[in-house]
């Protein structure tokens, strides 16, 4: 779409930047590279927004309760009904 209007443009051979005046051509090239810049910015912050967010969600939280321990060899187990406790 913008080839197709720089070439009409250039058929029509005036350039709309070439006819203004030196001081509104300096605001024009002014803004349109504030718009690039901000338009970098942007990106810059979304991308580092969503760093954050993937760090903050996958990351270790301190507020996560402990574990509770699992049974293991070592910790005595309950008795089953009809078992008795064999001492050493």
């Amino acid at each position: 779409m913008n080839l197709f209007l720089l070439h009409l443009l250039l058929l029509a051979e005036e350039m709309p930047l070439q006819k203004l005046d030196g001081a509104t051509k300096a605001k024009v090239k002014a803004a349109l590279a504030a718009l690039l810049i901000l338009g970098f910015a942007m990106a810059l912050l979304v991308w580092l927004g969503a760093r954050i967010t993937y760090r903050y969600r996958h990351g270790t939280s301190y507020l996560r309760p402990t574990p509770r321990p699992g049974t293991s060899d070592w910790t005595p187990q309950p008795l089953k009904p009809g078992e008795k406790f064999e001492e050493e």
